[in-house]
């Protein structure tokens, strides 16, 4: 031993002895890598943190040590394995011949760069419609803001004043409140929205069942046809309002706010009834649209904005969201309220938290004001400018008609589609749309082949607007009680890990302000769930555009012996989405809480013995799996494989069968270790993946047992054979060639020409094959649909006799696209276009 080591130990026994009698209030010996604590006798005592060791925790561990090497060996093997990948990926692109990826020149000279769309393409998609609607939504909401200000300030000031007199907090409703609610229940502008839905249905026409009884007059009315592209920004925008009436369910049955008296079955039966009055209210704004008539139009644009000017006094004066009255006082007793006040001041700061939380609904309802008044004008002057033009032999067309005749046309998505299957990816023309070019292919390609139905929109309007109300009702009503939380759960905590032999140890698990990570965390969980939505909306997207090409790669092959459970999971799917997204809305924000409250921990406290206890078993198992992992690659890659990785072949045959040989025992040991860390990684995948419907954390072979993924894969069969694009080109054409045999039928005026044999088309049957070999490769699935097809109609006359004595065709109502894009006038144009 050298005289300098001697010296040391000299010393540390010298300071030893000096201190011996002394405790951690007087003195602190321990350092930054132990805690000082005072055992039974009163005397200090060193805890080392991590793998430190000795009296004064001033000495490395043999365990820290290896630690330290396993940590060095594994930041070596990551830099030598990514090293090499960028090497060989760098030299590869070197040796490659390049390839000039040239665009369509007509798409350069359309969008040549951001600059050309952002003045040209942003200016033509800017029309003054819309400039004109969003202007007005803005004053409507800004009339509707101020309103309810003016209405709310009073009741705040006289709960102020109570509040400042310690009396109690409630105000007194008006007494037409009563009229227009009662139990929750909107029973004023429900009997008028029944009465409108009566007039709608007795002006409605039938077709096809019992169409000469009562003059076809007297047909039930649909909201809103999920299957057709008709207004779907309108009815997106209902749905988000109709997702502020959810929340307020939703709340009730996670807080369970229901009455002693009440019993289960009670309580469900008023839930469901809630529901259904919901539903009605807004069910004439919806048929309405759906009608499209001049009628319809006018009664739901006075009764939208009926409804909206009872809606703010309702939640102005009846229904406040913080002001507790005398209906609902029982509940709280006015402490909550006592508790914002606290916490908020008694300024005008809980009136702005009103304001702000409500511009989302407002926003919304002053489009729907907006929207149905300038739909009614543009109802009246198509009308009598069509009568201004009195054709005598004008064919009418039903506004499902017109969206079937549409899917044919030569610059519907329908046809826009059918179009890019014979052309390459690289042939296909880029999108003109300034979102296309502004987001990222990575992230997001824009397709103008594809739309999304209107249920797909109203379900995320929804789902968004409810994901806003809960993160703001989040973020306002618990912070008050962060403080109180804290203390509850530290004294939980404290009792779970047990009190320390020494005195006057810090705490095992210390909990800091709980303010700043709840905030981290109910943000966290709102961007996360947002990116999983958006991710599944792709998701959908490239599902179906997968089974209208035959592909069950992802989701499994449609068998006919599931067609019940697809049409029940069809059924299922909106409510299952709307209720997977909360709660996974809610672990998420969980999980998040309990990972920045780690965090903060360490950075408040600089040391934690819970945390440090945990992470002193996990950092080695995590090095050591690492290590063999990126070994696993290093060597599979260059040692074992051929070209690198390259090609999937066996490169050291002999060398290989010799470390299988080892690595069967090696790895049977990591094995234990490495269920354990799939256990952990199901259930984080699961709460993070819980609103991912498309999904399954069961797995491949036990996915059908999820009730969720269920769901997502009969909504994707019932939307795929709804909405197939080559199925609506089709039968459009053909329904548009009958229409124009009965309207040559009923023309008195058109003199047939006779077809001169000249003009005929003399399309190859060589190339029509071509064409069809073309349409199937790319497409497998249509090889056996077509198949099953040409044995029907082979072994079945019968088919071929309905086929041409059928009238009209069995999904013409299911099938539909925008109606302003197509008109009666467009098709008399092009029949006659045609004939002459």
């Amino acid at each position: 031993m050298s005289k300098l080591n001697v010296w040391h130990a000299l010393l540390g026994l010298i300071s030893i002895t000096i201190v011996t009698g002394q405790n951690c209030s007087t003195y602190d010996p321990c350092g930054r890598y132990g805690y000082c604590g005072d055992d039974v006798n009163g005397n200090w005592e060193c805890q080392c943190k991590f793998w430190w060791t000795g009296t004064l925790c001033n000495k490395q561990s043999s365990s820290g040590i290896q630690v330290i090497v396993l940590g060095v060996l594994v930041g070596v093997l990551l830099i030598i394995f990514y090293g090499l990948s960028i090497f060989f990926s760098t030299r590869r692109n070197k040796q490659e011949p390049t390839i000039d990826n040239k665009r369509n020149d007509q798409n350069i000279g359309l969008n040549p760069n951001l600059t050309h769309v952002v003045i040209v393409n942003v200016k033509k998609s800017a029309r003054l419609s819309s400039c004109f609607i969003a202007i007005l939504m803005l004053i409507v909401t800004t009339v509707a803001l101020v309103t309810k200000w003016s209405l709310v300030q009073p009741i705040h000031n006289e709960l102020v004043k109570k509040y400042q007199e310690q009396d109690l907090l409630f105000y007194t409703r008006k007494s037409f409140c009563r009229l227009i609610d009662y139990e929750d229940f909107n029973m004023l502008t429900f009997p008028i929205a029944c009465l409108l839905l009566i007039i709608f249905i007795i002006f409605s026409k039938r077709t096809s069942c019992m169409r000469q009884k009562l003059k076809g007059y007297i047909a039930p009315v649909i909201p809103i046809d999920f299957y057709m592209h008709i207004k779907r920004k309108f009815a997106a925008v209902v749905f988000a309002i109709i997702a502020d009436e959810l929340v307020d369910i939703v709340s009730q049955v996670l807080l369970g706010e229901t009455s002693n008296d009440d019993g289960v079955i009670v309580v469900y039966i008023l839930r469901i009834a809630k529901v259904l009055v919901i539903g009605l209210r807004y069910y004439p704004v919806l048929s309405a649209v759906y009608i499209d008539s001049i009628l319809s139009l006018l009664c739901a644009t006075f009764y939208a904005w009926l409804d909206f000017s009872l809606t703010i006094v309702d939640q102005s004066l009846c229904q406040s969201d913080f002001y507790p009255s005398d209906d609902n006082f029982d509940d709280t007793n006015g402490t909550d309220l006592e508790i914002l006040f606290n916490y908020y001041g008694t300024g005008h700061n809980l009136i702005l938290i009103t304001i702000l939380s409500d511009i989302p609904r407002y926003i919304c309802w002053s489009y729907i004001v907006i929207k149905l008044p300038m739909l009614l004008i543009t109802k009246i002057h198509r009308t009598i400018k069509h009568k201004q033009e009195n054709r005598p032999n004008r064919l009418h067309l039903t506004r499902e008609e017109k969206i079937l005749l549409h899917s044919s046309a030569p610059h519907s998505v329908e046809m826009t589609y059918v179009r890019n299957l014979f052309r390459s990816i690289n042939q296909r023309s880029t999108s003109r749309s300034f979102l296309a070019r502004l987001i990222p292919k990575f992230i997001y390609q824009w397709r103008d082949d594809f739309r999304f139905s209107s249920r797909i929109l109203c379900i995320y309007s929804t789902i968004f607007l409810v994901l806003v109300s809960i993160t703001i009702q989040a973020c306002i009503l618990v912070l008050p009680y962060m403080d109180i939380m804290q203390q509850y759960l530290q004294q939980q905590v404290d009792t779970l890990t047990g009190v320390s032999s020494l005195i006057g140890v810090q705490r095992e698990f210390p909990l800091p302000n709980f303010v700043p990570p709840y905030v981290i965390a109910i943000l966290a969980a709102f961007i996360i769930t947002i990116i999983q939505l958006l991710t599944l909306l792709a998701n959908i997207r490239r599902n179906l555009l997968q089974i209208f090409r035959g592909d069950d790669s992802e989701i499994p092959v449609r068998s006919k012996s599931k067609y019940l459970s697809y049409t029940t999971g069809n059924f299922h799917f909106a409510g299952f989405f709307i209720g997977y997204v909360i709660w996974g809305y809610i672990l998420t924000a969980v999980f998040a809480f309990i990972v920045c409250i780690c965090i903060d921990a360490f950075m408040t406290y600089g040391s934690v013995m819970f945390l440090e206890k945990i992470l002193k078993s996990i950092i080695p198992v995590l090095l050591l799996i690492i290590f063999k992992q990126y070994l696993n690659k290093l060597l599979a890659r260059y040692a074992f494989l051929q070209h690198y990785g390259d090609v999937l072949a066996i490169n050291n045959r002999r060398i290989l069968m010799i470390f299988l040989y080892f690595n069967f025992f090696l790895d049977s040991f990591l094995g234990f270790i490495s269920s354990i860390i799939r256990i952990i990684q199901s259930v984080i995948g699961g709460c993070l993946y819980m609103s991912r419907l498309d999904y399954s954390p069961m797995g491949r072979k036990l996915e059908t047992f999820d009730s969720g993924f269920s769901a997502y894969c009969g909504f994707i069969h019932i939307e795929a054979v709804h909405r197939n694009s080559i199925m609506l080109v089709v039968v459009g054409h053909l329904y548009s060639a009958m229409k124009a045999k009965q309207y040559l039928a009923k023309s008195s005026t058109i003199i047939v020409k006779s077809s001169n044999p000249r003009n005929k088309d003399y399309s190859s049957k060589a190339i029509r094959k071509w064409h069809l070999a073309v349409l199937l490769l790319r497409n497998p699935r249509l090889t056996f649909l077509r198949k099953h097809a040409l044995l029907l109609l082979q072994n079945e006359d019968k088919q071929v006799k309905a086929l041409n004595t059928a009238t009209r065709l069995s999904y013409s109502e299911q099938q539909r696209h925008r109606f302003s894009l197509i008109s009666e006038n467009d098709l008399e144009h092009a029949w006659q276009k045609n004939i002459n």
